[in-house]
């Protein structure tokens, strides 16, 4: 079933007006007609029928869908940047696993950085992704997406418990899992192709941060984010299901 979001309230028994890229999505990419899709405006999913209408497309509103497809509480993802295809693969495999926020940053050894001049026209590729990968898995609400910042201005973001996933912490460092227990806001730092230097994790640590293992071998950027948060959704969830 189709996935849409909706910037208009959205009210049982009656039409809603698909925008131009949804109504194009609808009728000639999916050719749907008469079918259900699912809406969802504010964090509130509907269920409604698709009606074309040349080449517009309107979508009656059949009934809400109760279910609420989002983890408890806030997880945060700060990213360093790396390259462009692994970077937006992360993207949309965190906002798969239920990310609510995801920070990309530059540290020193960031292979990739921000260019100014094209800053607006990445952050609408970037917004376009996790909105695609948001509508693919049926959530209620699509992740944010940080402007790029600083190592200095990403240590200011405040959240319940603050990790950072580091290659040199060691075997008697804390396991992830363990760490991550009955918080409402969690931050999971992740850093670059080449790590942190010293310094770097000397700041993180300043900030409350705590150095934790993800195992003996030594992961590949996209590799630390996706098992980070591949730990914090099945723990999420086991607890959800009670």
């Amino acid at each position: 079933m189709q996935q849409y979001f909706c910037n208009t309230p959205l009210t049982v028994g009656e039409d809603y007006e698909m925008t131009k890229e949804q109504a194009h999505h609808a009728i000639t990419v999916l050719h749907l007609d008469h079918e259900t899709v699912r809406l969802v405006y504010d964090g509130i999913g509907y269920f409604g029928t698709v009606i074309p209408y040349g080449k517009k497309a309107f979508v009656h509103i059949d009934a809400k869908d109760e279910r609420i497809n989002e983890v408890d509480g806030e997880i945060i993802l700060a990213i360093a940047l790396i390259r462009r295809e692994k970077f937006e693969w992360i993207l949309q495999k965190a906002t798969e696993l239920g990310v609510t926020r995801i920070i990309p940053f530059e540290s020193s050894r960031c292979v990739v950085r921000s260019r100014k001049e094209k800053a607006d026209r990445v952050k609408d590729r970037w917004n376009a992704i996790v909105q695609s990968a948001a509508e693919q898995c049926k959530r209620n609400r699509i992740p944010v997406v940080d402007d790029v910042m600083c190592l200095k201005d990403l240590l200011q973001i405040e959240a319940q418990l603050k990790i950072c996933a580091y290659e040199k912490a060691g075997s008697r460092s804390m396991w992830l899992s363990d760490l991550y227990e009955d918080h409402s806001s969690v931050i999971v730092v992740i850093g670059p192709e080449g790590g942190f230097d010293e310094s770097e994790i000397e700041q993180v640590v300043q900030h409350d941060y705590t150095p934790c293992t993800l195992g003996s071998r030594i992961l590949r950027a996209e590799t630390a984010a996706l098992y980070s948060l591949s730990l914090l959704s099945e723990i999420n969830e086991k607890r959800r299901a009670g």
